[in-house]
C-alpha cells in the first residue's frame, strides 16, 4: 500500500477532540502527518495538545511535520523567543488571543502570569516549528505541487520567499485570489464550516474550538476524516474542486 500524507487543521487547547480524532486515523508506518500550527489558546488543555503533538514527533521525527501557526507567532514573541514574523506585539496581545488559558493549562496561577517564564513544554515545542512544509517528491510524486502552511500563501509566491507575516497571518489576499500556476495549497487560519477544495487551495479550519469539528486531511486519496465536539469520527470524500 502506498503512503500518505495527513494534515491536520488548527486545534487550539482541544486535546480530548484531538485524541478521538487520531486514534480514528488508518495511518500506516511510512505514511507523514503535519499539523497546521495553532495547537495553543483559547481552548481548555493547550498543555495536553503540545504533550500530544511532541509526542508524535518525538515518536517519528522524519514523519510528523508541526508548522507554525500565528498563535505560537504570538507566543513565541511574548517570551522574547525567536518567532517567523516581525510583528511588533505589545505585552498583553497574546493573553488577548487565548495566551492566558494556555498558560493556566500549563499550571501557571492566573495571577502570576505577567511575570512567568515560558513553561519547559511550550519552550520545547518552538525549536520544532517550520512555516512550511513540501512533501518529498520521491515519496510523494502526485504531490510535487502541494504545499503546506499554515495561513495561506500571495499567488505566484514561493513559500521559500514569503515572509512569517503571510505563512501565518494572510487571510483576504490569499482567500479572494486565484493562484493560476498549478499549486495546490493546504492550509488552515480561517475557520469555515464546510470543507470547500478549490483548484488552487484548500482549507481545513474547521472551528473545533468554536463547537466545529476537527478535520484531517489524506492526500493523496482526498479523504476526510472529521472528530466532532463529543468525539464521534466520520469520514468522507471531498467533492471535485469549485
Amino acid at each position: 500500500m502506498s503512503a500518505s500524507v495527513w494534515a491536520i487543521g488548527d486545534i487550539h487547547g482541544k486535546s480530548d477532540v484531538l485524541a478521538a480524532l487520531t486514534a480514528a486515523l488508518p495511518r500506516g508506518e511510512q505514511d507523514f502527518t503535519v499539523y497546521l500550527g495553532d495547537y495553543i489558546d483559547r481552548g481548555p488543555d493547550s498543555a495536553g495538545v503540545v504533550a500530544h503533538v511532541m509526542g508524535e514527533a518525538d515518536r517519528a521525527p522524519g514523519r510528523t511535520v508541526l508548522l507554525w501557526g500565528n498563535h505560537e507567532d504570538l507566543a513565541a514573541a511574548h517570551f522574547g523567543i525567536p518567532a517567523p514574523s516581525v510583528f511588533e506585539y505589545d505585552a498583553e496581545d497574546w493573553f488577548r488571543n487565548g495566551g492566558r488559558e494556555t498558560m493556566v493549562s500549563f499550571a501557571c496561577h492566573p495571577s502570576g502570569l505577567s511575570e512567568a517564564a515560558c513553561p519547559p513544554e511550550l519552550a520545547r515545542l518552538f525549536p520544532r516549528l517550520q512555516s512550511f512544509w513540501r512533501p518529498p517528491i520521491d515519496r510523494f510524486p502526485t504531490l510535487g505541487h502541494v504545499v503546506f502552511v499554515h495561513a495561506g500563501l500571495l499567488p505566484a509566491q514561493q513559500p521559500e520567499d514569503a515572509p512569517g507575516e503571510v505563512l501565518l497571518w494572510v487571510r483576504d489576499e490569499f482567500l479572494k485570489e486565484f493562484d493560476s500556476s498549478g499549486r495546490l495549497v493546504i492550509h488552515g487560519h480561517t475557520p469555515v464550516k464546510k470543507i470547500v477544495p478549490q483548484v488552487d487551495k484548500i482549507g481545513i479550519d474547521t472551528g473545533a474550538v468554536y463547537g466545529g469539528s476537527l478535520s484531517a486531511l489524506q492526500l493523496p486519496e482526498r479523504r476526510v476524516y472529521q472528530a466532532d465536539a463529543q468525539g464521534r469520527v466520520r469520514s468522507f470524500d471531498l467533492p471535485d474542486p469549485v
